[in-house]
């Protein structure tokens, strides 16, 4: 599983890098539960054009549930938990694993992404370019895991949304390679 072949990844990776972005899928995650690849994958779809409604935000979010809860979030609560060491000497120890865990919890967000990219690959394709089809996207699943989402949860939606867009892509590309050349 290679990003080169996986279009939603280096989407992902891409858009993640954006100012705020990381900030704000952290956020609804701790917040609201959301799964963060779960709103890039609204973002990349709304930038295919392709609005989801709940039937099809349902079907991605059951596709991706027992990965992010059985095999994702323990390797998640064991870095974080090795992050929480505070005796030196067992934070020295931990050091080593938890980068060993970072690492391997990535190659898992991968994999949930092929999931989803595969999912999407079975819907037909857009016939018209939504334009604010990623906000849409992002909305419609914050309301099904917060029926009343607070105004920072909405002002973290909309952050997303906006890096989403072609425009933030393109005004992006400059910096993305200034990161490459480090």
């Amino acid at each position: 599983m290679r990003a080169a072949g996986n279009p939603f990844w280096r989407f992902s990776l891409r858009v993640y890098r954006m100012p705020g972005v990381a900030q704000a899928c952290l956020a609804l995650q701790e917040r609201c539960d959301a799964d963060v690849n779960v709103l890039l994958f609204c973002g990349w779809s709304g930038r295919q054009g392709r609005e989801l409604d709940a039937q099809r935000l349902r079907a991605a979010m059951g596709r991706v549930a027992a990965w992010q809860s059985q095999v994702i979030a323990p390797v998640r609560l064991a870095r974080r938990a090795l992050k929480q060491q505070h005796d030196a000497g067992a934070a020295a120890l931990g050091l080593p694993f938890r980068r060993r865990l970072a690492a391997i919890e990535l190659d898992l967000e991968r994999a949930e992404q092929w999931l989803l990219a595969e999912l999407a690959a079975q819907w037909p394709r857009p016939t018209t370019a939504a334009q604010s089809a990623a906000a849409t996207n992002l909305e419609r699943y914050l309301a099904l895991l917060a029926p009343a989402p607070a105004a920072q949860d909405m002002a973290h939606l909309d952050c997303i949304a906006r890096a989403c867009s072609p425009r933030a892509a393109s005004a992006a590309m400059p910096h993305l390679a200034a990161l490459g050349k480090r």
